[in-house]
């Protein structure tokens, strides 16, 4: 009975640290997809169809980039755009 009183919650211990790294969730923060344009201090998300291909493609005389940090403020790499034909 001794060692059942000491064991029980050791497991439950055991157990509740498992369940917690078993319920994580892991992101991974490079994976941002989607079509910006700089505003002052931030990346504003907009639908424009570019397809990454071809000349630099421009919503209303500004261009569209992919995001380039997972904050939201630095869009610096341009999309192109493939005209259909």
């Amino acid at each position: 009975m001794k060692k059942l009183k000491f064991i029980l919650p050791v497991m439950a211990f055991v157990f509740a640290i498992a369940v917690s790294f078993a319920s994580a969730k892991f992101v991974e923060t490079t994976d941002i997809v989607g079509e910006f344009i700089q505003k002052p201090g931030l990346c504003e998300p907009v639908t424009a169809g570019c397809s990454g291909d071809g000349p630099t493609c421009t919503i209303p005389g500004q261009i569209v980039y992919r995001i380039s940090n997972e904050t939201l403020t630095m869009c610096s790499d341009p999309l192109g755009h493939t005209p259909l034909p």
